[in-house]
């Protein structure tokens, strides 16, 4: 190599190392050794050294920025990194309601927002967790609902009753208001 390939070689390696400064130490030394070494190699294999073939693999060969990117390990082997998943709000808000019950609106609110948490959850592609608060913020507004229906079904059928069993009992004269009737014995 000529002078001035000497030099836009020794410039690319400047640029890896600082690109490659956010690396352990012992990983950027081995990715500059490593570049270093290709370097010359695809130079004795080109034909001409000049300044042309030089840059030609450079460009070939990438920028530094590239180079370190490729390079850089997510996690270190055997570790793995987990991505942040937050809880879906709607299903909090599901289980909530359906644990306080305001009156039957609590429940059907809970419905509503257990079933949303649950397409939300379903289309946020893993980024949202909470699939079991959903699911029982839904159980419980259902109950609520069973309890309310229940109630009502009670509270219809304690009134049929008592209405029933006014009609049908003879009440005495006396506690009617009026004159008592002798009874005669024979």
């Amino acid at each position: 190599m000529n002078v001035h390939s000497d030099e836009l070689v020794d410039d690319y390696l400047r640029r890896l190392d600082a690109a490659a400064s956010a690396l352990p130490a012992h990983r950027r030394e081995e990715l500059i050794s490593e570049i270093r070494d290709h370097l010359e190699e695809a130079m004795r294999r080109e034909p001409a050294s000049d300044e042309a073939a030089v840059r030609n693999v450079l460009e070939r060969l990438g920028s530094p920025e590239e180079i370190v990117s490729a390079a850089q390990d997510p996690a270190p082997p055997g570790h793995l990194v987990a991505p942040y998943r937050e809880t879906n709000g709607s299903a909090i808000v599901s289980v909530l309601l359906g644990v306080l019950w305001f009156a039957w609106i609590g429940s059907v609110l809970a419905l509503f927002f257990g079933y949303r948490a649950r397409r939300e959850i379903k289309n946020s592609a893993g980024r949202q967790k909470g699939s079991g608060l959903a699911t029982v913020g839904i159980i419980l507004g259902w109950i609520g609902i069973a309890i309310l229906l229940a109630g009502v079904a009670a509270g219809v059928v304690l009134v049929a009753s008592s209405a029933g069993s006014s009609g049908g009992t003879p009440v005495p004269a006396h506690s009617r208001g009026g004159t008592p009737v002798p009874v005669h014995s024979p």
